[in-house]
């Protein structure tokens, strides 16, 4: 018995969920059936083999036809509850949804865009460009840095700690930037990180998030998946999603408002099933 359910934990959600749903339909359908008075006994041609052949090949089929199903109806999103919180994990673009948009940037809220220290493409540079007034947002910072008692330094710029987040209301779109200290920036102006500052980094945000977004709904990125470096070692999309969840449900906070965490391009190599009911598993 042990070595049996070694072998089911190993198993993806996907596939234990297709073996579950599928046994209970079975029981199902032979209740039903022997309500009737329907019985593969009841047919006298057919040996016990062969009503084993047939069993297993009807439990076969629809593992195969379930399992298939799943994969179709949770391909582009999927939702769970962490801490009473509903969060979606959702493709698509984070200048595009309505909610307060977490946007990621260095722990200098740099506000000069010159494809050589900020990219043009990132999501901080197409803040700049795009959606926002460099003044408006200067004076956010300078008020964020006010609040906590910073001072510029030699390059005339704020340190602010990694997970700080500053709330931009932009007079360009209408819409609330949560702009968020995700990295910090080498010698060479490279955003550099590793897993540990990573999730530091995002157990703070959550508690950030939590004391600006006035019970507003959330909508972040895929963090970590720009153009941050992690000195670790490349992580894939899946393990970034992860670690946001995970730091979610560890962080204890609880918002009154939705989450949705957005993977911009193509989302076939997530498989999004496997976060549904992330922390309920057994």
């Amino acid at each position: 018995m042990r070595k049996i359910y070694k072998w089911y934990s190993k198993l993806t959600k996907r596939v234990k969920d297709s073996i579950i749903i599928t046994m209970s339909s079975i029981g199902v359908i032979s209740t039903f059936l022997s309500v009737l008075g329907l019985s593969l006994a009841d047919i006298e041609t057919l040996t016990i083999w062969l009503r084993i052949v047939i069993s297993v090949f009807a439990f076969i089929v629809l593992y195969i036809i379930i399992y298939m199903l799943i994969g179709r109806i949770f391909k582009d999103s999927v939702s769970t509850t962490i801490h009473q919180t509903s969060v979606t994990v959702v493709c698509g673009d984070i200048f595009e949804v309505p909610e307060f948009r977490v946007i990621g940037c260095d722990t200098n809220f740099r506000t000069e865009i010159d494809d050589v220290i900020i990219s043009k493409k990132s999501l901080h540079g197409q803040l700049i460009l795009n959606h926002g007034v460099p003044d408006e947002i200067n004076a956010v910072i300078e008020s964020e840095a006010k609040r906590l008692g910073l001072h510029k330094n030699d390059e005339g710029l704020y340190d602010f700690p990694l997970g700080t987040i500053i709330r931009y209301d932009s007079s360009v779109d209408n819409h609330t930037y949560l702009m968020l200290a995700m990295t910090e920036l080498n010698s060479n102006y490279e955003s550099h990180t590793n897993m540990a500052k990573f999730e530091y980094m995002l157990m703070r945000m959550w508690k950030e998030i939590n004391r600006v977004y006035a019970g507003n709904d959330i909508a972040l990125p895929l963090l970590g998946s720009g153009i941050s470096r992690f000195d670790d070692g490349p992580k894939e999309y899946g393990a970034l999603l992860r670690c946001m969840l995970c730091t979610l449900n560890g962080s204890g906070v609880t918002f009154n408002s939705n989450i949705k965490i957005l993977i911009y391009g193509n989302i076939k190599d997530i498989p999004l099933y496997e976060y549904k009911d992330i922390f309920n598993i057994v």
